[in-house]
């Protein structure tokens, strides 16, 4: 019985809080056993006076010396039992012997109130039933933090007393006996109230102290957190920037090659590229996905076009490791983002050729049910078994096979996937199994047949006329590369490195731009955001823009601002190239 009660002690939370509590109620004991001892010297004292003023001399030298003993080892028992001070450890024993001491002392002290009753004297009735009653409720005070030591204390006081009344003195005056014991009864009520109301004020200082210490740690976790995002965001921006440079020269570069040879080894630098602007986006759009920074703009999409783009940007990674790549050739037109969707059929894709071996097989197929369509995307990988359905999906998880570069990823495909589709409302499914392959399926909803768009829309082919673009970027290889991929595709461009650069240019043009591209961080402060607000202000005019950023956090406003378009940095030619053209379109038919 002993080892289990201290089982349920040791293990039960309940049992450890109460004890904490106890170990609160011993340090308030022994922070007030100074003050006690006074008040209760002063009690002795003032009885000591009246029983000399009765000339009993003998009897108030014994009660004086008797009394204060008690007290004495009262104050000095805590210097020897627990001379470094209350511990977890030995509060207990500190109020074991406390208890001990008050019921000892209420025995002795009802000793001397019985000795002392003379029923023919007024004088000495008085006396000893008021060191019984007094002593008592002087002894409530230093006992009321920790309740056993009261009841020791007057339950060695009342009950002898009370008896001796009850059975020793005849008449009338045997009642004081029966209000002894109703005072008794009184008493342990008191300080029944009295402890509950110590313990619940106790209770809430240690919640109180706790929740502090749980304030001030989720302070530092904030501060932490702050830091390391403004931290994240320093360092994505820097890292971008040659990053985005490299992706519009090296796709600029592409036009200029007609050897062979020249397009295989552009093909190994491009991949090399792409490898690295995949880790950091991915950073990056995980960490924008948390701060709600994502813009939504839903509208009838054919697939095809979309599929098309993403054949032409896997088929070269899929022949390198006779990957058998199938994608349809068109596709029905579906309600949803275009640029949202293509970036999670990408990641799905992408994680589909990643763990697909040599010579394996990827394929994407889609069917129409009434007012949805499903598009699956299967492979003939490894699989994924089943206790680990739900963890692929969690961020930084990857479960074992390297890129096809022999480097492994950051495990946030997946996670990028599951938190878009919750965007766009995609049911998002995985069917797998160990050895058996896996796919995943997305369900969403058909575009109505009034809502289907008229016309397809442009892909990587050459935009019609020569729209003017005004650049706003402060990194002169990020401004000149871009400068030299949009005049490729057929644009006019105004290139700054400052809003109020952009906007002296735009004085010495006739034309009104078709379209604003902005850096989210530009030089001395200056915010993308606010640039394109200028630049709309000045041309008083809401131009369709698109947002260049490497930053994570600070996207606050990005959903209040129309015709607004965020790619994150690095963005490569298709995804810049796709959102020029929808912007362009939206303008058009406007």
């Amino acid at each position: 019985m002993t080892g289990g009660a201290r089982t349920l002690e040791n293990n039960d939370p309940l049992s450890g809080d109460l004890s904490a509590i106890r170990l609160d109620q011993a340090r308030l004991l022994l922070q007030r056993t100074r003050s006690s001892c006074l008040i209760v010297g002063a009690v002795i004292l003032y009885f000591t006076a009246l029983i000399l003023f009765s000339e009993d001399y003998a009897f108030a030298a014994a009660w004086f010396a008797a009394a204060s003993a008690l007290v004495g080892v009262v104050y000095i028992y805590p210097h020897v039992v627990i001379p470094n001070g209350l511990t977890a450890g030995n509060f207990r024993r500190y109020l074991t012997g406390h208890t001990v001491i008050s019921g000892v002392t209420g025995l002795v002290w009802s000793g001397f109130a019985i000795a002392y009753i003379d029923t023919d004297s007024v004088l000495h009735l008085f006396i000893a039933i008021n060191i019984v009653c007094s002593i008592s409720l002087g002894g409530m005070l230093p006992s009321a933090e920790y309740r056993p030591t009261f009841v020791a204390l007057a339950t060695g006081m009342f009950v002898p007393f009370s008896a001796y009344w009850l059975v020793m003195i005849d008449g009338p005056l045997r009642l004081i006996g029966l209000g002894t014991l109703i005072l008794y009864g009184f008493g342990l009520l008191v300080s029944a109230r009295a402890e509950v109301q110590t313990l619940t004020t106790l209770a809430a200082e240690r919640n109180r102290v706790l929740g502090e210490k749980l304030r001030e740690k989720s302070r530092q976790i904030e501060k932490a957190s702050a830091d390391k995002s403004r931290f994240l965001a320093a360092t994505s921006h820097d890292m971008s920037q040659p990053l985005q440079a490299q992706g519009f020269f090296l796709r600029a570069l592409r036009a200029t090659l007609d050897r062979s040879d020249q397009l295989e080894l552009l093909d190994r630098v491009e991949a090399a590229w792409r490898s690295q602007q995949s880790l950091l986006q991915s950073l990056v759009e995980t960490a924008r996905l948390d701060s709600g920074a994502i813009i939504v703009k839903s509208r009838p999409v054919p697939l095809g076009p979309v599929i098309a783009v993403l054949k032409t940007e896997f088929a070269q990674s899929a022949r390198a490791r006779s990957i058998d790549l199938r994608l349809p050739e068109a596709g029905p037109v579906v309600r949803t983002d275009p640029l949202l969707l293509t970036r999670i059929l990408r990641n799905l894709l992408s994680n589909a050729l990643k763990f697909t071996p040599e010579g394996g097989r990827v394929e994407m197929t889609y069917r129409g049910y009434g007012h949805s369509v499903m598009i699956e995307i299967s492979d003939s990988g490894p699989g994924i078994p089943a206790e680990a359905h739900e963890r692929v999906f969690d961020e930084y998880v990857q479960l074992g096979a390297p890129d096809s570069d022999g480097q492994h990823g950051l495990g946030l495909g997946l996670n990028i996937v599951r938190q878009l589709a919750l965007r766009l409302d995609i049911t998002l499914e995985l069917d797998s199994a160990a050895g058996q392959g896996t796919t995943f399926r997305l369900t969403l909803d058909a575009a109505a047949p009034q809502d289907t768009p008229e016309e397809e829309p442009a892909t990587l082919d050459e935009l019609d006329g020569a729209p003017l673009i005004v650049l706003v970027d402060d990194e002169t290889a990020v401004r000149d590369g871009l400068s030299v991929l949009l005049t490729m595709w057929g644009c006019s461009v105004i290139a700054a490195a400052s809003g109020r650069e952009a906007i002296r240019l735009l004085a010495w043009s006739d034309r009104t731009p078709a379209l604003l591209i902005a850096d989210k961080r530009l030089a001395d402060g200056e915010d993308g955001l606010e640039t394109i607000a200028d630049l709309r202000s000045e041309l008083a005019d809401e131009v369709p823009a698109i947002l260049l950023t490497g930053d994570i956090h600070s996207f606050e406003r990005a959903g209040g601002t129309s015709d607004l378009t965020v790619l994150s940095k690095p963005a490569d030619a298709e995804a810049l190239h796709g959102a020029l053209v929808e912007a362009l379109r939206a303008r058009a038919q406007s």
